[in-house]
């Protein structure tokens, strides 16, 4: 019903403004915000769906990055960034996160079974999670839980959360890293970029905000970012992901620019679990970029997509 996703933008709304009511009033929120997110996880309106990463050169798959969607009872989609920065306001953000990371483990080690074993999920961690005590035990009991290897699973943080990060937050990380479990830094130029920060946390690549790839081709300021943030990557010994790369124009700028990795709808849209299975079928090692007629022979040009024979 339209009056149910009123409803529930109306709590969201609410949430957001609480403070102007008062701390009681925010708590109060925050809560019933919490219990709404666990209704919705025993109701499964919450799901995933995952966009896939391919070399930019090669167009092999590298990866998945999970994303959640919240379908309410009536069909309507919550978008999720109403809910996601509204959850991140209060206790909800575990609820959510921890349900968004078993999940996608799960999807995962079913494509490591399946027989796929260097396809790892990204799966994005908040600043609120950060600041969680028992987020290094969380996460590694959803590991063992679902038998992903800690190298399938990659953890994205924003810079934000990196910058405003606490000592313990900091060990956390070095702690997750040493498990084995890979990390992240999303978003890179858009918030407090700190090269001190690179140096304290152990990333293993940069991702590029798409608002730089997807001005990069008419903007030479975004142009110039985006190749500086693939050679400052490099010279760090850090691998770099490009998003929101909707066309081969963009595709062919990352080339040359050397960046390793694409995500974007010229790949593919998001996909659900059962269009990953799909997709994993069709296209095994080597993907074809979303609205690609070239069949499989050798006559395309050297910058062109690659297909699977």
């Amino acid at each position: 019903m339209v009056v149910e996703r009123e409803r529930t933008v109306a709590n969201t709304h609410a949430t957001s403004n609480g403070p102007a009511n008062g701390s009681g009033a925010q708590a109060g929120s925050d809560a019933g915000f919490a219990e709404r997110v666990r209704d919705a996880i025993d109701r499964q309106e919450l799901s995933l769906v995952f966009q896939p990463q391919a070399d930019v050169v090669t167009n092999r798959l590298t990866g998945f990055e999970a994303l959640s969607r919240w379908r309410l009872s009536d069909g309507t989609m919550l978008p999720p960034d109403v809910f996601v920065p509204m959850a991140e306001q209060g206790e909800a953000i575990h609820l959510l996160g921890e349900w968004t990371l078993r999940t996608a483990c799960v999807a995962a080690a079913g494509w490591l079974r399946a027989g796929y074993p260097d396809i790892p999920v990204s799966v994005n961690l908040s600043a609120r999670q950060l600041d969680d005590p028992a987020l290094v035990l969380k996460v590694l009991g959803i590991l063992a839980e679902t038998g992903l290897p800690a190298a399938n699973l990659k953890l994205e943080l924003t810079e934000t959360s990196m910058f405003s990060q606490t000592v313990e937050a900091r060990e956390a990380l070095v702690q997750l890293r040493g498990a084995g479990i890979r990390l992240v830094l999303d978003d890179f130029g858009t918030g407090w970029s700190s090269l001190a920060t690179l140096r304290r946390v152990p990333v293993e690549a940069l991702k590029i905000d798409k608002q730089f790839v997807q001005a990069m081709v008419e903007d030479r300021d975004a142009a110039a970012i985006v190749q500086a943030v693939v050679a400052l990557a490099h010279a760090l010994d850090l691998g770099v992901v490009a998003e929101g790369v909707e066309t081969q124009e963009q595709r062919l700028y990352l080339q040359a620019y050397r960046c390793d990795v694409l995500q974007g709808y010229w790949l593919s849209r998001p996909l659900t679990t059962d269009g990953v299975g799909d997709f994993l079928a069709e296209r095994s090692v080597i993907v074809r970029p979303m609205g690609s007629m070239v069949s499989g022979g050798s006559g395309g040009s050297a910058a062109g997509p690659q297909t699977a024979g």
